[in-house]
């Protein structure tokens, strides 16, 4: 019998009717309907196993559910040829088509929901074919509910809209000639070749006599090709056949109940190829074609992952699944190719685009680099710009801010001279092993970035990253043949603030590919806000380059959500930063581990409001940014800020300084400088100072050494702590299996990158008032040299350090300096003399030597000055005296 509950109707197996050929299973283990051992499948040309009449209140859409078991799971294991031990059953509900389900697989075992189903009438019977080992327990029917629209939504009426003519989608009337005349450019004429070759080419469908396919990617593109052929040139017989072709696809495109791999990914693509044809094909379509195009394609769209109307549970075009093809290209286009029949989705859609995304990006992209990290940011941010484009050439003006252009200088600065990428958020791209001749790549992303900003180097990029051969028509439609790629980073600045959404610093000693090159690279993770998803919790992570990595991140993306993900690829714990362990501190997001690290987070803010008005977001502050005095080629980069936000309540107050030398020396090409303070709300809590790295190091007296080798070069990196003294800390180095193993839980991974087999230095700080301060100089090195003799002293709120032909004077972090500073300038050389966090405001500097005094003024924000001298003893007093010269130092110092 039938039972209902919550609006759901359950049939038992015992509710069916049943062929000959199926058994009736029941006793104290198991019962059910099974197809007998020696009965072939039936489907397609047998009668049912079994049927059963369902009744509903309405006629609508609802959600079947199925419930079976194996019953030899072993002969399921050793005849399985899907990888996934799948099985599959067939269903036709009424007289609607045959269709093929998932009945069991690795993911959700023998509890399936086998999809949405159209009645049509209060009363209808389900048939089922059923695999062999398989037990039919029962099937739940329940109406289907659509997501629930914002009441923003409901009554939204966009001020933007589609122009009146086709086409819309990449070209409009005035753009269209553009694109037609670049055709037979050098540049875009073999692109054009290979379309027009497809496209005069008659293609036989070759799924005329199925009742039900799969996805065909290589069937998707051949329909864009002919489109876009037609577009170009109007030739009726090859847009006819481009109707004609994806009219049969999608009468027989079924992805039934298949949800592993992403697979809405392959749904909006082909829902993106049909509004295409929409479009672009406009003027041939007869009524009764673009009535069936809509049906499907709204077949199509209702099972997207973000659901119709878009704004399914938790997924927005913000962040996530949702921020990726699925509306910014594939619901957008969809949207405005059938504006004129039907206006309501592209209302939807504009809504989350306009009202949500658009603010919310000008919002984050005042730091021009990606919250989702460099791969899953690069992935993303390529279907943003696909709305970008979309909206920009349908109407001759871009909708989202200016800042978006400069969102691109992200993957260049990230970009290590051996072809690969410093870390950032999950890494999908784990290859970069597999070859020293790895380059990273996102050649559709540096597209829609160049053409849209008229960028030479990214265009260049582009080229380097193998350009798109893959797809010609999205090459055609934005590549302007008159823009002329141009490598040339001679005039961009070695040093790049990322402004104060995505706080951070990369510096570098130059811009070498050769992967051989002793290049230096750099980053600070800084302060911010926190976007979930894919980012990390690593706000004042640091990681160097240097013939390798020297210092980065040990974590690895394998799988999201997993143990080994949630504590310890995200989580602090793989970086190289502060941890303060409280021992009662939350688990929060599946978390059974306490790291020490910042904040775990897997919210992500929707709108700025809530960004700037929930103190979970925020992880700090910066407090001073600064590189000099060539803003090019600075020999300076420095940056400090306040973290305190990013941890619990377990930090009282933590403020982090970092400072670059570029020393423009072959041997000795770089030193950095790093001073970490942290005040623990309870003496008690454990704090350790921690770095990562790839090879094993040598423990020094003072430190530790840390190697890279790569295309037969070498390089040290030498950590000398300058503070806490040896009395007061502790070393300890977790290598290989070791190296995932957090305060008691291990995380190891079977894996063969270097990552999975690193180490992690740990320098635990003694103090037990719970105030803990950490110093490290780094000093970076060609393996077979000598590393250069330096000079630490420490004072109450500053250090003065003198390496090579530098002399610093850095305040220490969460303060700026405001007192009476004395120190001596050597005159064996010229120095260059680096004043960091300084309050900002005049000072007066006095040269016993020369009997010289002058009034300088430190700027806010950057809390820096700089000049150079030989010789002289310096005496620095806050405030501006009366009488001392002023102007331009360089100039005074030369008299």
């Amino acid at each position: 019998m039938c039972s209902k509950a919550q609006q759901t109707t359950v049939y038992t197996y015992q509710d069916f009717k049943r062929a000959k050929g199926i058994s009736l299973v029941r006793n104290e283990q198991v019962s059910g309907l099974s197809k007998k051992q020696n009965v072939e499948d039936a489907y397609p040309i047998s009668a049912a196993d079994a049927w059963v009449e369902i009744r509903v209140n309405q006629p609508g859409t609802y959600i079947l559910d199925a419930v079976v078991e194996v019953i030899d799971e072993a002969q399921l294991r050793a005849s399985d040829k899907s990888g996934k031990l799948t099985k599959y059953g067939f269903l036709q509900l009424g007289s609607g088509k045959i269709t093929k389900r998932i009945l069991f697989d690795q993911y959700k075992a023998g509890k399936q929901e086998l999809g949405k189903f159209e009645f049509h009438n209060k009363k209808e019977t389900l048939k089922i074919w059923l695999p062999n080992n398989i037990l039919f327990k029962e099937l739940s029917v329940k109406p289907y509910q659509a997501p629930i629209a914002p009441a923003d939504a409901i009554v939204y009426q966009p001020q933007v809209k589609p122009n009146a003519s086709h086409p819309r989608l990449w070209v409009n009337s005035e753009t269209l000639p553009v694109v037609q005349k670049r055709l037979l450019s050098e540049e875009n004429q073999e692109a054009w070749a290979r379309v027009s070759v497809t496209a005069k080419e008659a293609y036989r469908f070759p799924y005329a006599n199925q009742h039900e396919i799969f996805h065909d990617e290589k069937l998707e593109q051949v329909i864009e090709e002919k489109a876009f052929y037609y577009l170009m040139t109007k030739d009726a017989v090859v847009g006819k056949e481009a109707i004609s072709l994806v009219t049969e696809y999608f009468a027989r495109l079924e992805f039934g109940n298949v949800t592993y791999g992403d697979i809405t990914r392959e749904l909006g693509r082909a829902i993106y190829r049909g509004a295409l044809v929409y479009d672009w094909c406009y003027d041939l379509l007869s009524k009764e074609q673009k009535d069936v195009l809509r049906t499907e394609m709204m077949r199509l769209v209702q099972d997207m992952e973000i659901g119709w109307p878009p704004f399914y549970g938790l997924e927005s075009i913000i962040n996530g699944h949702g921020n990726e093809a699925q509306i910014c290209r594939d619901m957008l286009a969809w949207s405005l190719a059938i504006f004129d029949e039907d206006p309501e989705p592209y209302r939807y859609v504009s809504y989350t685009i306009l009202e949500q995304l658009v603010p919310m990006r000008k919002f984050e992209y005042q730091s021009p680099r990606h919250n989702q990290g460099v791969d899953y940011g690069g992935y993303r941010f390529g279907w943003e710009m696909h709305a970008v484009w979309l909206y920009y050439r349908m109407l001759g003006y871009s909708v989202f801010d200016d800042n978006i252009k400069n969102m691109s200088d992200y993957w260049l600065y990230m970009r290590t001279p051996d072809g690969k990428m410093l870390r950032d958020g999950d890494m999908f791209n784990v290859k970069y092993s597999s070859s020293d001749e790895f380059y990273w790549k996102n050649p559709q992303t540096m597209l829609l970035c160049y053409a849209f900003n008229g960028d030479p180097m990214i265009k260049a990029e582009f080229f380097k990253q193998g350009a798109l051969p893959e797809n010609p028509v999205l090459y055609l439609l934005l590549n302007d043949p008159t823009l002329k790629a141009a490598d040339d980073r001679s005039k961009l600045p070695l040093t790049k603030d990322f402004g104060p959404i995505l706080g951070s610093m990369i510096a570098r000693t130059g811009w070498s590919e050769d992967k051989a090159s002793g290049d230096v690279v750099a980053e600070i993770k800084g302060a911010g806000y926190h976007f979930g998803n894919h980012q990390h919790a690593d706000a004042g992570a640091l990681q160097i380059y240097y013939h390798g990595i020297q210092v980065g991140d040990l974590g690895l993306y394998l799988s999201y959500g997993s143990p080994y993900d949630f504590n310890f690829n995200k989580r602090s714990i793989s970086h190289s930063m502060m941890l303060l362990r409280d021992p009662s501190e939350p688990l929060l997001f599946r978390t059974k581990t306490n790291d020490g690290g910042t904040r775990f987070s897997q919210r992500f803010p929707k709108t700025k409001a809530e960004v700037l008005g929930d103190s979970w977001f925020q992880t700090g502050k910066t407090l001073a940014s600064a590189f000099g005095p060539d803003p090019i080629r600075p020999s300076f980069s420095y940056y400090s800020m306040d973290l305190t936000a990013a941890y619990t309540s377990k930090v009282q107050s933590y403020a982090k300084n970092f400072l670059f030398l570029n020393l423009e020396r072959e041997d000795v090409p770089a030193a950095i400088f790093v001073i970490d303070e942290m005040k623990a709300a309870n003496k008690d809590f454990e704090a350790y100072w921690q770095i990562n790295t790839l090879t094993a190091p040598e423990v020094l007296a003072n430190g530790v050494r840390l190697t890279s080798r790569f295309k037969g070069k070498g390089g040290h990196a030498d950590v000398e702590l300058i503070s806490p003294s040896k009395d007061n800390r502790r070393l300890k180095l977790l290598s290989g299996d070791s190296s995932a193993y957090v305060f008691g839980d291990k995380y190891q991974v079977n894996s063969p990158w270097p990552e999975a087999k690193g180490t992690r230095v740990m320098v635990e700080s003694l103090n037990k008032e719970g105030e803990h301060n950490f110093a490290a100089l780094y000093q970076l090195y060609e393996e077979g040299h000598a590393k250069l003799p330096t000079q630490v002293r420490e004072f109450a709120n500053y250090y003065q350090l003198s390496i090579a032909d530098k002399l610093v004077i850095i305040g220490k972090p969460g303060r700026y300096l405001r007192e009476e500073i004395g120190f001596e300038i050597p005159g064996d050389k010229l120095y260059e003399v680096i004043l960091l966090g300084m309050s900002d405001g005049f000072w007066n500097l006095q040269n016993s030597d020369k009997n010289t005094s002058f009034n300088i003024r430190v700027q806010p924000n950057e809390h820096a000055f700089s000049w150079k001298q030989q010789g002289g003893k310096i005496l620095l007093r806050p405030g501006r005296q009366y009488g001392a010269a002023e102007g331009n130092l360089k100039s005074h110092n030369n008299k």
